[in-house]
């Protein structure tokens, strides 16, 4: 089996040190570490809806999610997790794609298994992987779409993007913008390209629930675009069915914890300030500025893999090796921001193995 090369491999980290899985702490996948109340019910609820097929056209997920971002439901188009969406997506638009890296690696694997000329244009590490308008402008021949990660991943700090959207559809080119980590942000809304969508013809936008309400294995992302044609491309290609009913039902009720969202944005605020100052007592180690729940790391004396090992044997902590982000080396760690009690550990260990 191909590793892919993400986080959240537990499993195999468990195996190779003869560990129990629930036992390893995983700060390599970063999710909100509290679900919201009644899960079990809604789950029940969702089990007994699987002795039907769900409805082809997901029409109460959509109208659920509308809802809940304000977009007409007929620009929402829900996925098996924001990465089916990503798949669609590469089947859908141009020959050509630029993509801003480092980033997540499954935008250019798909651009590649779709044909798609990829053109990697790198942010300034040494700058806080600020997105240069120049450089792009100076490429904007060479692609017909740009994906962006806001914020983005491996290192976690949100941008204001509206330039980058005007310069695009003035060269009438198309905008995708992955804002999987959007509800993380403090300011959401004065980031988010949400509310431009409807304006905009040239924009796509890829949204996730499984990352804020903490439900990776729920596989369950959408869409949003104003883009007729684009729709129309992405429904000849989508499978029937690829939303389970445990979702659908769910949908009913996590967009509506109003408690919950408010909750887990103020505990990110607080905890993000905790965890950065926490990590910047350690010299040996450079900490990036973020805005939602992970935190990119350079290590300036050990390398990424070392640090892995010793975390994994010492205090059965797993973080994710960011050496093969396309722009980064083996000095490189990104971490989650999870429990309070679970951050005190790795700081800890980390404090211990690094020195203060």
């Amino acid at each position: 089996m191909k590793d892919l090369g993400h986080g959240a491999n537990v499993d195999v980290i468990a195996q190779k040190y003869n560990l129990n899985p629930r036992d390893i702490i995983d700060f390599s996948s970063n999710i909100n570490p509290s679900v919201i109340p009644g899960l079990e019910k809604y789950i029940l609820e969702g089990l007994r809806a699987c002795t039907s097929y769900p409805d082809i056209n997901y029409v109460n997920l959509r109208s659920n999610i509308s809802d809940y971002i304000n977009i007409n439901p007929n620009f929402i188009i829900p996925g098996n997790g924001a990465t089916e969406i990503i798949y669609l997506m590469m089947k859908s638009i141009g020959k050509s794609i630029a993509i801003l890296n480092p980033t997540f690696s499954e935008y250019e694997r798909s651009a590649r298994l779709n044909n798609l000329e990829i053109t990697n244009i790198l942010l300034d590490k040494n700058n806080n992987f600020e997105v240069d308008i120049d450089n792009i402008e100076a490429n904007i021949d060479k692609f017909d779409s740009l994906f962006i990660c806001n914020p983005n991943n491996p290192n976690g700090k949100v941008k204001k993007i509206e330039n980058l959207l005007e310069l695009l559809q003035k060269h009438d080119k198309l905008l995708i913008v992955d804002e999987t980590f959007m509800e993380f942000v403090e300011n959401e809304e004065g980031y988010s390209l949400i509310k431009y969508v409807e304006e905009y013809d040239n924009i796509f936008i890829l949204k996730a629930v499984t990352k804020f309400f903490g439900l990776p294995g729920l596989r369950l992302g959408y869409g949003v675009t104003s883009n007729e044609r684009i729709i129309e491309n992405i429904y000849k290609y989508k499978e029937p069915w690829t939303i389970n009913s445990f979702a659908d039902n769910l949908s009913n009720y996590i967009f509506k914890e109003e408690d919950y969202i408010k909750n887990s944005k103020k505990y990110y605020i607080n905890e993000r300030e905790y965890m950065l100052k926490s990590l910047r007592e350690i010299k040996s180690i450079r900490v990036y500025d973020t805005d939602t729940n992970f935190i990119l790391i350079k290590l300036r004396q050990n390398t990424a893999s070392e640090l892995k090992n010793k975390l994994i044997e010492q205090g059965k902590i797993l973080i994710r090796d960011a050496s093969n982000f396309i722009g980064l080396d083996e000095s490189f760690i990104r971490v989650a921001i999870k429990s309070h009690e679970e951050n005190e550990k790795l700081i800890k260990h980390m404090k211990n193995l690094l020195g203060d």
